[in-house]
């Protein structure tokens, strides 16, 4: 029989397979995308935004949905069947003025609001890729149990030791690679295990560690889906492991696409690189006579403050194309523009999928604890004006 979160996963994975030519093309990088010849009239509806429209679209996820609703009202209902409880704190925390020193404040209330939503248990907490041990130092302070910090950053655990003896906290840090086994003081039965957006690989690694060791109990918010060394995610749960999707990096990526806490600066690099590299792709497409895109790889941040010219040509060095002397760069800066500007909108619609799919990730690992005989909850520890990659699985063992 299916557990609720079972047919929960069962109605999403549905939706995703059946929707697919939605969500997995990316305007980036398709000519044509398939669905703008069976959804005509979204595609003209979502070209046809101003400026105004499409930013208050794309800045605001329930704004978003409203506008699909009205156009899609089936698909919307199926992929927003479920959305988890905000769990808000089941304690009150104690702090002091120390505690937050040099942690911006997102990122404070971040802590407090996951250390809150965990429940007392007498037992030693092991705390994964725990940086400085921000939320180490408030987990020990108001649980009172020992904790153990792993992080393989040796800078980081220097500074976190001198932060806790500071305060006289009973933490214990370990310089430590994850992917590696654990210390004998961690790998114990008798441990809360918890990660505070435990990236990619290194949160499977944990629920793993989690179901050997039989541990008493876990909380975990994962994050950065796409940070894996595989091709195509591997499902943990045997659900997830049934499906007719295969989800690439690329895939993966869309799933934390909501970059609600990126800094504006950080989002005006980030626009000028697609733009930059749509007007590059302008070009190549006129140099090698071929109507089709080619991938250039990530290059770094200093590039991007100098100029189009310099992009375009460290783009081509890259991939060994040879530039003529003369190029009308703003030309090709201008196709960019405007190809930049269709694109944006089209993928509108793949930002419908975004929260469904990080949803269909975190059931897999929560369905995966389920089948192995632990009692879950997925919630939300915060608003997702705090953190877009807020929600919460806790787990313990029957």
């Amino acid at each position: 029989m299916h557990s609720a979160l079972g047919s929960v996963f069962e109605l999403l994975d549905r939706t995703l397979c059946d929707y697919q030519d939605l969500w997995l093309p990316q305007p980036f990088t398709c000519g044509e995308l398939p669905w703008c010849g069976t959804h005509g009239q979204l595609r003209a509806a979502l070209l046809a935004l101003d400026e105004r429209e499409f930013l208050q679209l794309h800045n605001c996820p329930e704004r978003r949905l409203r506008w699909f609703r009205e156009r899609e009202p089936d698909l919307c209902a199926a992929l927003y069947a479920y959305e988890p409880a905000l769990s808000g704190s089941v304690r009150a925390l104690e702090v002091d003025s120390f505690d937050n020193l040099h942690i911006p404040g997102r990122k404070w209330q971040q802590i407090l609001a996951f250390a809150g939503a965990l429940p007392h248990r007498e037992l030693p907490h092991v705390d994964w890729c725990a940086g400085k041990g921000h939320l180490s130092r408030i987990v020990q302070r108001n649980q009172r149990q020992m904790v153990h910090c792993l992080e393989w950053d040796a800078s980081l655990v220097a500074m976190g030791e001198a932060l806790a003896k500071r305060q006289g906290r009973n933490i214990t840090y370990h310089h430590h690679n994850v992917l590696q086994p654990l210390p004998a003081e961690c790998a114990e039965t008798a441990r809360v295990h918890i990660g505070l957006h435990a990236c990619g690989d290194l949160h499977q690694r944990l629920l793993h560690h989690v179901v050997r060791s039989g541990a008493t109990a876990v909380a975990l918010s994962p994050c950065c889906y796409h940070k894996t060394s595989a091709d195509l995610y591997l499902p943990l749960s045997g659900a997830a492991r049934k499906t007719r999707l295969r989800l690439t990096r690329s895939a993966l990526h869309l799933a934390v696409q909501g970059a609600a806490t990126a800094r504006r600066g950080e989002r005006q690099l980030r626009e000028r690189e697609r733009l930059w590299r749509l007007g590059f792709d302008a070009l190549q497409r006129d140099l090698r006579g071929r109507d089709d895109y080619l991938n250039v790889p990530s290059c770094k941040r200093e590039l991007l403050r100098q100029g189009f010219p310099e992009f375009c040509q460290w783009a081509a060095r890259r991939r060994q194309l040879a530039l003529p002397d003369r190029i009308p760069y703003e030309h090709y800066l201008r196709l960019g523009s405007a190809r930049h500007r269709d694109i944006v909108r089209l993928e509108l619609l793949r930002q419908l999928f975004t929260r469904p799919l990080e949803l269909w990730l975190v059931l897999d690992c929560a369905l995966y604890l389920e089948e192995q005989g632990y009692r879950v909850g997925v919630t939300q520890f915060c608003e997702r004006a705090v953190s877009p990659r807020n929600l919460l699985i806790q787990a313990e063992r029957e």
